[in-house]
């Protein structure tokens, strides 16, 4: 497309050339909003196609044969169903999508190639909201339906005449008066999504798990592997709720009591529900957490979690919760914590809090027996926590003791480690002593969104502790790792690209937590909400002040709604009325001359079946000038609008 075509608004441009532009430009948004979750082969087959489809429409002289085209479509679908897995359906689907879609643009399109193009770029975006439902899907959901919304009104001209040549003026008209369509249904269907009924079964997941789950704890944390982890900074918890101090930023997750030399496991994989009376004291917090998709059943809270309430969690009794199966999928709880350095607890196995491998090391025993006497058992924590944070070891994420003895290597040669290797460190030299201790992993910090009211924690801020037992204490937290809080919050906090980050993870939350989560519950509760309301509307919403924001919501958008669909209704019926007055008086005029036009006739059919030369030539006239200006799809201008009045004043005998 010739770029002085901007600058000139009188110039012409084909219709071909338009749809061929809009299409292109629909394909490579559809890509680009699939392109994280295919695979590199696939990106770069289409990418190669494409450059090469734009290379054919420039020179416009060769264009490969639709048979061999159709052939390797065929090809694709069948190695398709050769590749079919059930675990991975979507992501498979809209790879071979994807190639079709490259496919389409290597050919001499046609109306229907071009329809083509258009469904299976709608069938990507379909894919990818069944991949993920962030604000992003919303993006590309709003940008591409009004891209195919003026794709097909300029197909519609260019099927009607190929070879039509618009104005920029003109196509600027026409693309502004598509987007009307679109615009007009999305207050329509926000106020219908606040109305219609919810369903907890959702009919599309079986084709699909919602997100993709990434690798997170597990309950075998081998020495070294959380490292990875501790440099991803992709969010895995967003937890709503007040501010407190940093230093109780413990999300308790998983605890574990068996070491191996290497890893730490926990034995008690059959731990039952129980309603055993809480005896923690300590101030009380409220939370509502939003946990991504991660490879395993923990669910995460903040210190010590009292209640979880999420279908079928199990609760246990070290204060960890589990759910039936891996979390697969965004998942939403409220939970209820007490802040707490220690855990009451009057009786406990020691054996099992006591062991420690076999084999391990001499120099390790000696050590700690060097340390910790054994004379006073609160003593030998705070000695051997003192040796560990003397300075002489640091804290670091590379080149750690990866041997079969890391213990030994972290602790008389390597000396500097992460997080598992101070508190398994920490943990084993308590249990020489002769001190119950057990592992704890979960996170720790994260970053207070003041904008949303909640805490962000990204994969990692993973870390692993220690609780000591201490008799007629009970379980005492203790965190041997001499990493301050500085290293569990975001870099960067106050670079401009921090803070976009932050808005743009504001506004997913709220989409996720007003939008997503939006449910038959929150329906019935909002229903009973208003039922309340408006019994006693003004002692409740003084009362209330929750409430009155939502509801402030729900009046925002059936304003929204109204007043776009009036201004709509407004712009067309404005141009229909002037046009249709000028119709009414020549239609009205004929008729008193004694003409009346049937419904199914045309206006020219009309006209040329009157037998008065001198009416039929002025109404002809008349009708020439009218269509001429209404076909152009212009506003009729003042003088315009005179004109015609002026021949409709000349219709008579």
């Amino acid at each position: 497309m010739d770029i002085g075509w901007f600058r000139n608004r009188d110039q012409k441009i084909n219709i071909e050339t338009i749809v061929k532009a809009i299409t292109y430009l629909t394909s490579i948004i559809g890509f680009i909003a699939i392109f994280n979750h295919v695979n590199i082969f696939f990106s770069a087959t289409f990418s190669a196609l494409f450059l090469l489809s734009l290379y054919f429409e420039y020179n416009r002289r060769f264009y490969f044969p639709r048979l061999i085209l159709n052939i390797f479509s065929i090809a694709v679908i069948i190695l398709s169903f050769y590749r079919f897995n059930v675990s991975d359906l979507v992501v498979q689907i809209i790879e071979a999508l994807l190639i079709l879609l490259s496919i389409k643009l290597l050919e001499d399109k046609k109306f229907r190639d071009y329809m083509q193009i258009y469904a299976i770029t709608l069938f990507l975006l379909a894919g990818l909201g069944l991949l993920s439902l962030d604000i992003v899907f919303v993006a590309y959901l709003f940008i591409l339906v009004i891209l195919l919304t003026i794709s097909v009104v300029l197909l519609t001209y260019y099927s009607q005449d190929p070879n039509l040549e618009l104005s920029r003026q003109m196509v600027m008209k026409i693309v502004l008066r598509s987007m009307y369509i679109p615009l007009l249904a999305i207050p329509l269907t926000v106020v219908m999504f606040v109305i219609l009924p919810r369903t907890d079964y959702p009919i599309f997941n079986f084709l699909n798990r919602a997100d993709k789950a990434k690798t997170g704890f597990t309950d075998n944390v081998k020495l070294g592997a959380v490292s990875s982890i501790q440099e991803d900074s992709s969010v895995i918890l967003r937890i709503n709720m007040e501010k407190i101090d940093d230093n109780s930023l413990y999300w308790r997750g998983v605890v574990m009591d068996n070491f191996n030399g290497i890893s730490w496991k926990s034995l008690r994989k059959h731990l039952v529900s129980t309603a055993k009376p809480v005896n923690i004291k300590g101030k009380t917090i409220s939370q509502t957490v939003y946990l991504e998709p991660y490879e395993n059943i923990y669910l995460f809270a903040l210190d010590k979690p009292v209640s979880i309430s999420l279908k079928n969690a199990k609760k246990n009794t070290d204060f960890t919760y589990t759910s039936l199966g891996f979390i697969e999928k965004r998942t939403r709880y409220d939970a209820v914590s007490i802040i707490s350095d220690t855990i009451s607890d009057d009786i406990i196995d020691e054996k099992i809090y006591l062991q420690v491998p076999e084999d391990i090391s001499l120099k390790i025993t000696d050590l700690v027996r060097s340390l910790a006497p054994g004379s006073e058992k609160e003593e030998d924590i705070k000695k051997i926590y003192e040796f560990l944070n003397n300075g002489s070891y640091k804290y670091s994420l590379e080149n750690l003791p990866l041997s079969k003895t890391p213990l030994e290597d972290f602790l008389f040669d390597i000396k500097h480690g992460n997080c598992e290797y101070f508190a398994s460190a920490y943990a084993v030299m308590l249990r020489i002593a002769g001190i119950p201790s057990r592992l704890i992993g979960g996170y720790k910090g994260g970053y207070y969104n003041d904008m949303g009211g909640y805490y962000l924690v990204p994969q990692k801020n993973a870390h692993v502790w220690v609780e000591a037992y201490v008799k007629n204490k009970g379980w005492v937290r203790i965190d041997p790792t001499p990493a301050g809080m500085e290293l569990f919050s975001f870099p960067l906090r106050g670079n401009l690209l921090f803070r976009l980050n932050l808005l743009m993870d504001t506004i997913n939350y709220y989409w996720l937590a007003f939008v997503i989560n939006y449910d038959f519950q929150k329906q019935l509760n909002i229903l009973n909400s208003l039922k309340t309301t408006f019994k006693k509307p003004s002692i409740a919403l003084a009362l209330n002040m929750k409430n009155t924001v939502k509801y402030g919501i729900v009046l925002f958008f059936i304003t929204a709604a109204v007043l776009m669909a009036s201004f709509i209704a407004t712009k067309v019926i404005r141009r229909e009325t002037g046009e249709k007055k000028l119709l009414s008086a020549f239609l009205n005029k004929m008729e008193r001359q004694g003409y009346k036009k049937k419904k199914s006739q045309g206006l020219e059919e009309f006209v040329l079946e009157i037998q008065d030369d001198k009416i039929r030539r002025h109404s002809l006239m008349f009708v020439a000038e009218f269509e001429k200006l209404f076909y152009r799809d212009q506003t009729f201008n003042d003088n315009q609008i005179r004109n015609l009045k002026t021949m409709i004043d000349l219709i008579k005998a």
